[in-house]
């Protein structure tokens, strides 16, 4: 799994929540209704229950429409309800009653705001919800005890489920942090530290994989050795410094020509780098190849006029072998560096 596939999927688990309650909210409010009428409408749905399940439809088009803005549409949504249920905690003080509906779905809320916000702003949201609810209840009181008491209950249990939320999310979040830095290092290893393109192993592993691929799926495949041309001259003329940055420039002018094409390119060792080309014939491999060779000759690099040889090799079957394929790359790029250099064979 990559290391950007993890936020794509704790979105779509965040989407996943919010439609679920919000379809959930509905589907209670209409049964609910179904079950017992609430008298003549419209006057005797105008009360915050109906209102919320508007809110729960409003927010399930915003959602489903506009994904990209699932956190601030749901901020909206939360602060609606917790208005909702400032309207309704006084009717409910004022008749004597406990909204044992509401108060379950405030509970829902909770957990649901953790998974959209995660910890920290789900902390801060769900805190001020409860506190706003208490002191609403204060306000509006006084609360005979019986009622008292199930208002205390209401709201350990949703300080409880908000602690559990709590918990869960924050291990989640710790655990994404983890791989992501995990992730960090590893690719970091697979990389070259000089030119920041792939190292040997790495570029081994990516030579088996498309091999494999190419001998099942019956395509082609080909790849480039290239070798910068009087390499051993710059070290010893301008120190290794100067040839570093010649090497840098070098794999970054091979790595833009190519990567849009879905090519790899590897450093094989020393001043040699290797090029994959994965579904590239032989034939325009030459043409890939010959394009390189003028794009490293292109601009000088520290003052210094560079130029680079190639050589090409493509598989030739599901028989041939990736050592076959090296040799004849290998084989091509002698040629290349006996026939004057800067060339492409």
């Amino acid at each position: 799994m990559t290391a950007d596939s993890l936020p794509r999927r704790l979105h779509r688990s965040r989407l996943f929540a919010v439609t679920t309650v919000s379809l959930a909210y509905m589907a209670y409010a209409l049964l609910t209704a179904v079950i017992d009428p609430p008298g003549a409408f419209p006057a005797a749905f105008d009360v915050p229950k109906y209102w919320a399940a508007l809110l729960a439809l409003a927010t399930l088009v915003g959602v489903l429409l506009f994904t990209a803005y699932l956190r601030r549409i749901y901020m909206v949504t939360s602060l609606g309800y917790l208005l909702v249920a400032l309207v309704e905690i006084p009717r409910a003080v004022a008749w004597g009653e406990m909204p044992m509906h509401l108060t379950l779905w405030l509970m829902m809320n909770v957990l649901v705001s953790y998974v959209v916000f995660g910890s920290r702003y789900g902390t801060w949201l769900n805190g001020m919800a409860i506190t706003v609810m208490l002191v609403s209840v204060v306000v509006n009181g006084p609360i005979a005890a019986p009622n008292l008491v199930d208002w205390v209950t209401a709201s350990i249990v949703m300080a409880s489920t908000g602690l559990i939320g709590f918990v869960l999310v924050s291990f989640i979040e710790n655990n994404l942090v983890r791989h992501r830095e995990d992730n960090e290092r590893l690719r970091a290893a697979r990389m070259d530290a000089v030119t920041e393109v792939l190292g040997r192993g790495a570029i081994e592993e990516e030579l088996e994989r498309a091999a494999q691929h190419a001998a099942q799926a019956r395509t082609p495949l080909s790849i480039i050795m290239t070798d910068i041309d009087h390499f051993k001259r710059v070290n010893d003329d301008h120190g290794h410094a100067t040839g570093d940055d010649v090497l840098r420039a070098t794999a970054k002018r091979l790595r833009r020509s190519v990567s849009g094409s879905g090519g790899l390119v590897g450093r094989w060792g020393g001043e040699e780098f290797i090029v994959l080309l994965p579904g590239v014939a032989r034939t325009d491999a030459m043409k890939v190849a010959e394009r390189l060779r003028s794009e490293v000759s292109a601009e000088a690099v520290a003052g210094l006029h560079i130029t680079a040889s190639f050589g090409v090799a493509a598989m030739r079957g599901a028989h041939d072998s990736i050592d076959e394929l090296f040799s004849r790359a290998d084989s091509a790029l002698y040629h290349a560096k006996r026939a004057g250099r800067n060339v492409v064979r």
